[in-house]
């Protein structure tokens, strides 16, 4: 994981977004979903890790402690939240087909 955040943060352009996300490729193998780890772009902390909640049925985030988040944060993290949503979506009506 610390080489994937290095290569990361090496190969990035600066952008405006005070998040990035990185796919978690532990267990990757064993698991339906996806899950990611997010990160600030400004201190380069873990935030805290995205994952599938089956009982929910959705994705959810589950935060490290003593984290502040601005409205900004909170778009950034629904609108990518969202796009995992509709990504899985599409995906299981093209394993159906």
């Amino acid at each position: 994981m610390e080489n994937m955040l290095k290569e990361y943060l090496e190969g990035r352009k600066m952008n405006k977004n005070n998040l990035f996300f990185i796919e978690d490729e532990n267990d990757k193998e064993n698991r339906k979903t996806k899950r990611f780890n997010v990160y600030s772009n400004n201190s380069k902390d873990f935030l805290g890790k995205i994952h599938w909640r089956s009982g929910w049925r959705c994705y959810v985030i589950s935060y490290e402690s003593n984290i502040d988040m601005s409205l900004s944060c909170n778009k950034e993290l629904d609108a990518f939240m969202e796009k995992l949503e509709t990504d899985r979506k599409q995906e299981k009506v093209i394993k159906n087909e």
